[in-house]
């Protein structure tokens, strides 16, 4: 993965985000973006620490070995799968 792409996928990831804290305007979506990078950089840490997986060296900030904006990303990821099943997938498997 170039640093273009992963730093493409970093912004996209966080503009949804904040659509969502926009649309919603609820603090939860919030917090799941916090415990979400939180376990996220858990488990990254024990997998790294590990040996399971490295990462390039072309990410700008890290902590421990591990990107800061890969944890980000995976908050902001938790807190939008939240959104999307609760917004779409919920409502058809409630039918």
């Amino acid at each position: 993965m170039t640093a273009e792409l992963w730093y493409s996928f970093f912004v996209i990831v966080f503009l949804v985000f904040i659509f969502i804290l926009y649309r919603k305007k609820e603090i939860r979506f919030f917090w799941y973006f916090v415990f979400g990078s939180l376990f996220g950089f858990m488990f990254d840490l024990f997998s790294y620490t590990f040996g399971y997986y490295s990462y390039p060296d072309f990410y700008l900030l890290t902590v421990f070995g591990l990107p800061f904006s890969m944890t980000l990303a995976e908050g902001f990821c938790v807190a939008t799968m939240i959104f999307f099943f609760e917004e779409y997938l919920w409502p058809l498997i409630k039918k």
